[in-house]
């Protein structure tokens, strides 16, 4: 297992104040020798009742890896009519909860899929925390090009214990 370096939240926005309700689902990227997304649905407030959902798992592609992981949230949350006939048209095996995007789809479907998610209009909002050392920073600008709600959150100030130097280094600033 790698490092996580995102984590998005998917759920709904508040009508008159900021922040998000209602989470359903959360997607964590995990980074190191092989980045992966790992959807995971989630109910805060209802810890007795189990989750019906299972937790999918997407190998992104490196160019195109935030993108990746809004599709999932045009599939299997949005659940988009035209988005899915094209998943299903397109995918080798699409009821598989582990996808390889380099294997499973070729490259000029998953460009149309993409095209489609961006047209998607939804009221589901998405919030995504970018952690240090995270690929998809430079991916961001992409957010700008889809029709729904999204707050980005990034690393301002990180505080670390160094095994070589044996202190505590910071980056970045509180004030």
């Amino acid at each position: 297992m790698g490092t996580f370096t995102a984590q998005i939240l998917v759920g709904q926005k508040h009508p008159y104040e900021g922040g998000i309700l209602n989470i359903s689902h959360m997607l964590y990227l995990s980074e190191n020798d092989r980045p992966a997304w790992v959807l995971t649905p989630v109910d805060v407030f209802n810890e007795k009742e189990v989750i019906q959902s299972k937790r999918i798992i997407w190998i992104p592609t490196l160019e195109h890896m935030l993108e990746d992981a809004l599709l999932m949230i045009g599939l299997y949350m949005v659940k988009d009519n035209g988005l899915l006939n094209m998943f299903n048209q397109y995918f080798l095996d699409p009821n598989k909860d582990f996808i390889e995007l380099y294997q499973d789809v070729k490259t000029e479907n998953l460009q149309k899929l993409y095209k489609e998610a961006k047209h998607i209009i939804s009221s589901h909002k998405i919030t995504l925390s970018v952690f240090q050392g995270s690929s998809i920073i430079n991916q961001l600008s992409v957010l700008k090009e889809y029709q729904n709600d999204i707050e980005v959150c990034q690393s301002i100030y990180t505080k670390e214990f160094s095994p070589w130097s044996k202190e505590f280094e910071s980056i970045g600033d509180l004030d």
